[in-house]
C-alpha cells in the first residue's frame, strides 16, 4: 500500500464503522455516533493535536471511493480534525462552540499523511492487528505497569519497586524461595510493593530509601533478610491490594511483622547504597584491607544475577542421580537471550527428567503416564496442601489446559515449528518451576 497527503475535505469517515452498531448514513450521522460514545475523548483529542499534532506513529489509512476517500482507519482523529476545520458539523450548539474554541487556540491540520489500501480485504489484516490485541506478539504488545514506570522517569512508587527488587534480588541471589517471591511479586505484584514502600513510615520502618537510582539501606542486609523475605512472601501470595491500601492497613501490617523487622540498635553508622550500574564501595567491603592497598580500586559493577540470563541459574541440586544433575549443569550454561529455542525445549526436558528421577528414587507410583501427572505428582509430595505462593506458577502452568505457558505450549516448544518462545516466557517458566527442582531436591535428601 503506498501513501499519499490529503486533504481532510476530500476524506469522509466509514459508515461501516465497527465502532457504531448500525451503519451510519451520513457524515454528520458518524460525527454524532463517535461523540456519543465519549465527546469528551473527542474534545481531549481536539486539544491535543492542536498543540501536539497528529501522531506520526499511527497513520489514517483510506479507501478511494469516487472523489472522496473513506477512513478505514483512524476515524476518530479524522472526525476530530472536520470538527476542528469546521465546528458547525457538531450535533449542538454547546459542542460547536467547544471545538471552535479550541480550534481558535492554535494551528489546526488541514492535511494528513495517509496510507491508500485498493480494498478492504487489503486493510483488513492490518487493522485487525491494531484493534485486537497482542496476537501472540505480532500485534501491538502494551507495557506492563514497570515498563511504563521505567519510560516515565525513576520517581513513580512502582519504579521504587522495581529498584528495590533488583537490590534484593543482587543481595539473596543464594536464596531460592526469597528469588521466586521477588519474581512473583515482580510479574505480577509489583504496584502492591510500589503502594507499601511508596508510604514513608514503611520505608522508615523498613530503614531503605531511594536516592536517584540507588537504593539506601540503613541496615547491613543480613539483618534485612527476615523482613524483606517476609514482605516479598506476603505480597505474592496472601497479602492483596485492598490488605494495603490505606495508610492504617499499612501501619497494622507493620505491627503485625514487628518481630522481622531489624533492630535500631543494628543501625549502619554509615548506609549502604546499591545502584542499578555500581555497587557502592561500602557494600562487602573489607576496609582494612582497602586501608592496606596501596593502589586504588575502583567499585565493583554490580552484577545482574546469573538467574535473568540462564536457566534455573539460582536453583542447586545435590541429591538427583549423576545423570540428572550433568544434564542439569550443562542446561544451566544456556543463555536465554542467545538461544531462546534451545533454553526452551531444555525446560520443558529438565522438568521432566527430574520429576522422573524422583518417582524412581523415592517410589512414587500413582501419575506417571504424563508429564502433567509425573509433575502433579511431585507437586502433591512437596506441597500436598497448594499454599506455597513459591509453587502457585508451577501448579498453574502444569495443571491447567488452558492460558498461558501451560504444558501445551511447552509441548509445542519441542514438536511445533511455529512455535517461537519469547525470552519472556523462557524466564517466566524458569522461574517457575525452579522452586519445584529445589523442593524436589530437599525432599529426596529428606528421605533419605
Amino acid at each position: 500500500m503506498k501513501q499519499a497527503s490529503m486533504h481532510v475535505a476530500s476524506l469522509t469517515l466509514d459508515e461501516m464503522n465497527p465502532r457504531h452498531a448500525q451503519p451510519t448514513k451520513s457524515l454528520e450521522e458518524s460525527i454524532a455516533a463517535l461523540l456519543d460514545k465519549g465527546e469528551l475523548k473527542l474534545l481531549r483529542l481536539a486539544k491535543s493535536i492542536v498543540e501536539a499534532g497528529l501522531n506520526p506513529t499511527e497513520l489514517i489509512v483510506v479507501m478511494p471511493d469516487g472523489d472522496l476517500n473513506i477512513v478505514l482507519e483512524g476515524n476518530r482523529r479524522v472526525a476530530t480534525l472536520k470538527l476542528l476545520n469546521k465546528p458547525s458539523l457538531a450535533p449542538t450548539e454547546q459542542l460547536q462552540r467547544k471545538f471552535a474554541a479550541i480550534a481558535a487556540s492554535g494551528d489546526v491540520p488541514r492535511r494528513v499523511q495517509c496510507v491508500v489500501a485498493e480494498t478492504r480485504q487489503q486493510a483488513a489484516p492490518w487493522i485487525k492487528l491494531r484493534h485486537t490485541g497482542e496476537n501472540d506478539g505480532v500485534g501491538v504488545v502494551k507495557w506492563n505497569p514497570a515498563e511504563v514506570s521505567r519510560f516515565g522517569g525513576r520517581s513513580t512508587p512502582t519504579e521504587k519497586a522495581r529498584l528495590l527488587i533488583d537490590a534484593v534480588t543482587a543481595w539473596f541471589a543464594d536464596d531460592a524461595e526469597l528469588i521466586a517471591d521477588v519474581a512473583t511479586v515482580r510479574e505480577n505484584r509489583i504496584t502492591n510493593l510500589g503502594r507499601m514502600i511508596g508510604d514513608p513510615d514503611v520505608r522508615s520502618r523498613l530503614g531503605i530509601s531511594f536516592d536517584g537510582e540507588s537504593v539506601v539501606s540503613d541496615f547491613p542486609k543480613d539483618r534485612m533478610r527476615q523482613i524483606l523475605a517476609r514482605l516479598f512472601h506476603d505480597l505474592a501470595g496472601s497479602v492483596s491490594v485492598d490488605k494495603i491500601k490505606t495508610k492504617r492497613q499499612r501501619n497494622s501490617y507493620l505491627q503485625q511483622v514487628e518481630d522481622d523487622l531489624p533492630k535500631l540498635a543494628d543501625r549502619l553508622d554509615e548506609p549502604q547504597r546499591f545502584s542499578g550500574t555500581e555497587s557502592n564501595a561500602n557494600q562487602e567491603t573489607d576496609k582494612s584491607s582497602e586501608a592496606s592497598d596501596s593502589a586504588p580500586t575502583k567499585a565493583p559493577r554490580r552484577k545482574r544475577p546469573d538467574f535473568e540470563k540462564r536457566l534455573f541459574q539460582s536453583v542447586s541440586l545435590r541429591n538427583v542421580s549423576l545423570r540428572t544433575s550433568e544434564v542439569f549443569e550443562e542446561a544451566k550454561r544456556l543463555s536465554i537471550d542467545e538461544m531462546p529455542n534451545v533454553a526452551a525445549i531444555m525446560v520443558r526436558i529438565v522438568v521432566d527428567i527430574v520429576v522422573t528421577d524422583a518417582a524412581a528414587q523415592l517410589g512414587w507410583k500413582r501419575g506417571q503416564g504424563d508429564l502433567k501427572g509425573r509433575i502433579g505428582a511431585a507437586l502433591h509430595q512437596v506441597d500436598p496442601t497448594q499454599d506455597n505462593p513459591a509453587l502457585s506458577d508451577a501448579w498453574r502452568f502444569s495443571q491447567k489446559d488452558e492460558g498461558a505457558l501451560v504444558l501445551k505450549t511447552l509441548h509445542q516448544f519441542v514438536h511445533s515449528w511455529q512455535a517461537n518462545p519469547l525470552t519472556s516466557e523462557v524466564r517466566k517458566l524458569s522461574l517457575a518451576y525452579g522452586p519445584l527442582l529445589t523442593q524436589i531436591d530437599h525432599l529426596i535428601e529428606k528421605k533419605r
